[in-house]
């Protein structure tokens, strides 16, 4: 069904895409409602102006990335067309090549066009959670692999980041979701209110010495991808430098959804607390 769906899809005009994604996320935030006193709450905390807005225009741009994904899982695309890179984000990828990069990403602007992009510039491995629906899921991970990205789930994922980003390739680990155990994360102000953010990126990175980076994208106005680089920092080998990259991607990140509020997903539950677990990471 999600292939059918997806080959109708990639039959419109990328250009076109644009109004049936507005429409669907017309009915997801507004008809249906899901998730949208959550959204707008989160976004008055955070002193976003005008949440009712912002949140329109954050559906909106949910629903044209679902149909951007379809359309790319429909055919074959050059993605180069879709991505544009800033002067920094140039040259991480061109540096990562040499010494390998951790990038601690986040759920902005359309995720999967940009993580794909980079794949196809050097091997990219994603950590990731998967869906609850196992055939959603398998199509969606099977999209994925068809533009050259690698996925691993979040248990047990620590020894395939360190030898991907050894190897000259890139691992990409969210600092924007819940991590899964306690101890792994550090509670920092994030929009408004304390969130627990993984240490997970910074400790591969410290332990490997591959560039830590912190990316981001933003829906231009053509509807393209505009890729940028809110830092590339060279990591150290210390439990300090590990909970202080932490707390400057998290705060970076904070800074970037501010200036486009429409351009992260806060419909997911980013405050709620991990599970708690004795165990404590270490750099031994």
């Amino acid at each position: 069904m999600l292939t059918a769906i997806a080959k109708g899809a990639a039959a419109v005009p990328f250009s076109d895409l644009s109004v049936f994604g507005d429409a669907l996320g017309a009915i997801v935030g507004g008809a249906l409602g899901v998730r949208r006193a959550h959204v707008e709450e989160s976004m008055a905390r955070a002193n976003i102006a005008d949440p009712r807005e912002n949140a329109r225009a954050m559906y909106a741009s949910l629903g044209r990335s679902v149909l951007e994904v379809l359309w790319m899982a429909g055919a074959p695309r050059d993605l180069r067309e879709l991505v544009a890179l800033d002067a920094s984000a140039r040259r991480v990828l061109s540096d990562a090549k040499s010494r390998g990069a951790v990038l601690a990403a986040s759920h902005t602007g359309n995720w999967e066009i940009a993580s794909c992009f980079v794949a196809q510039t050097l091997p990219l491995l994603v950590v990731t959670k998967h869906l609850s629906v196992g055939f959603v899921d398998r199509f969606w991970q099977a999209s994925r692999a068809r533009y050259g990205v690698t996925t691993i789930d979040s248990r047990g994922a620590f020894a395939a980041a360190s030898e991907r980003v050894r190897s000259g390739g890139a691992v990409a680990m969210m600092i924007d979701q819940v991590p899964n155990r306690a101890s792994h994360a550090m509670a920092l102000p994030f929009l408004g209110a304390n969130a627990f953010v993984d240490r997970a990126p910074a400790t591969v990175a410290a332990r490997t010495g591959a560039l830590f980076v912190v990316p981001a994208a933003r829906r231009t106005a053509s509807g393209a991808q505009e890729l940028v680089v809110l830092d590339a920092i060279a990591p150290r080998k210390s439990r300090e430098w590990i909970d202080e990259a932490t707390a400057r991607a998290n705060a970076l990140l904070d800074r970037f959804v501010r200036e486009n509020p429409s351009q992260w997903l806060w419909m997911h539950r980013r405050w709620k607390a991990p599970s708690p677990s004795r165990r404590r990471p270490s750099l031994a």
